[in-house]
């Protein structure tokens, strides 16, 4: 193991640092400076391939990321996985369990996420490596969701999340709430019929009471010096959309708008395509960002299907594109 002055040490481990904990005002149009950033990397590929527009979906499985609210649709009991290599040595995964009480109309999940850094080591200013730095974070969430009446579901998730950077961890307990609107019926209006019976509407408030509360003094009393304490809040985020299926309920097309007191707004957009039965193509724009995917659904047997699904995901600033895999069953 190398060993490096407490300065060198200290330099290394304090840029890493702040750069995890940027101000507020220091990374304007971005979202890397915050605290959270990394959960915000979407789950399940069925998402990521229609451009993450899936407030007004929020099915399955990974509905708890979304609009827990969402998981409330299922009548059958989804477990799902998946592990996601990205780029700069980041890795990222999760898996999520979502079961259904069907006289009740409600339905309860269970759900891991996971993403961290390999390979950050301490550097001297010489640029000797020296010890390895952890830098991961984990997220563990319990999420119930009810139907109250015909057209309307609330939900919530209460999640723990941890983060670790450079042996030095910070804990914090919040919660996300969402509502999600399914109508029953078409409208009439006049002699126009307006097919609302094919719309669903959603809207999701997260981070809510999340914040780091970092304490430093346990790491740098090693290295010889005094340590601080201070609060990082996650930014509050709000996501609303609507999506509505079509052509004979073959395609379903979805557009989500997310708002944030601290980051950019963000426009979502996504369509789903069953050309065939069990199969399904899907593309949709991130942001600014286009997306492609596709899924397929396998019975083997009679009340056990399995689901893969796949994303292809483009990326900014000539970052390499990422390919998602999921794997889901229904049972």
């Amino acid at each position: 193991m190398t060993t490096l002055g407490s300065n060198s040490c200290r330099t290394s481990v304090l840029l890493l640092l702040c750069l995890l904990a940027a101000p507020v005002g220091a990374t304007a149009g971005e979202d890397g400076g915050y605290p959270g950033n990394q959960l915000q990397w979407g789950v399940g590929a069925r998402a990521v391939a229609m451009g993450s527009a899936f407030t007004a979906i929020a099915e399955g499985a990974t509905g708890f990321a979304w609009n827990p609210a969402g998981i409330s649709q299922g009548r059958e009991d989804r477990l799902e996985s998946a592990w996601r290599t990205k780029s700069f040595d980041r890795q990222a995964g999760y898996v999520a369990y979502v079961h259904p009480f069907g006289r009740e109309e409600a339905a309860m999940g269970l759900s891991w996420v996971y993403a961290g850094e390999s390979n950050v080591y301490e550097r001297s200013l010489d640029g000797t490596r020296g010890d390895k730095l952890s830098n991961f974070t984990n997220a563990a969430a319990f999420t119930f969701a009810r139907r109250f009446t015909r057209v309307l579901s609330v939900g919530l998730n209460l999640r723990y999340v941890q983060q670790d950077i450079a042996n030095v961890d910070a804990y914090t307990v919040g919660f996300d709430i969402g509502a999600h609107f399914r109508f029953v019926r078409d409208w009439q209006l006049g002699s126009m019929t307006i097919p609302m019976s094919k719309v669903r509407m959603g809207i999701a408030v997260q981070q809510l009471n999340q914040k780091y509360p970092w304490t430093t003094g346990e790491y740098w009393v090693k290295q010889g010096e005094t340590g601080s304490s201070f609060d990082e809040k996650f930014p509050l985020i709000i996501r609303a959309g609507v999506a509505a299926n079509v052509w004979k309920d073959r395609a379903l097309v979805s557009v989500d708008g997310e708002f944030s007191d601290e980051l950019d707004e963000r426009i979502h957009a996504g369509v789903e395509v069953i050309p065939v039965t069990k199969f399904a193509l899907r593309a949709g724009l991130d942001h600014d960002q286009p997306t492609l995917g596709a899924g397929w659904s396998l019975p083997i047997e009679q009340a056990l299907l399995l689901n893969l699904d796949y994303a292809f995901a483009t990326q900014r600033d000539a970052i390499d594109p990422e390919h998602v895999f999921s794997l889901g069953l229904r049972f």
